[in-house]
């Protein structure tokens, strides 16, 4: 979270790099357990910590968009070789 903002009547503050840090720690090892995370960083509350993932996991998806590939069937009549566009124009 860039700012502090108010949302539901609440006050939320920045996270900083080290509670990041151990929330991505965390995470990885209890998974979605967002009270036993927000145990173990003083002053937060598991509905903000479950918040700083989500749009973390939000922005991390909007970064790596995946392209995926457009499959197509190529007409039987269709006529592969192997030739380079130079021995081509030479016929």
């Amino acid at each position: 979270m860039d700012k502090d903002y108010v949302g539901e009547e609440k006050m939320v503050k920045e996270m900083t790099s080290q509670e990041e840090d151990l929330i991505h720690r965390l995470h990885r090892l209890l998974g979605d357990r967002w009270e036993m995370i927000a145990g173990r960083i003083q002053n937060r509350r598991a509905e903000e910590v479950e918040e700083y993932w989500r749009k973390m996991e939000k922005k991390r998806r909007k970064e790596v968009e995946i392209i995926k590939p457009i499959a197509f069937r190529i007409s039987s009549s269709f006529k592969f070789t192997m030739n380079s566009v130079d021995q081509e124009t030479d016929h």
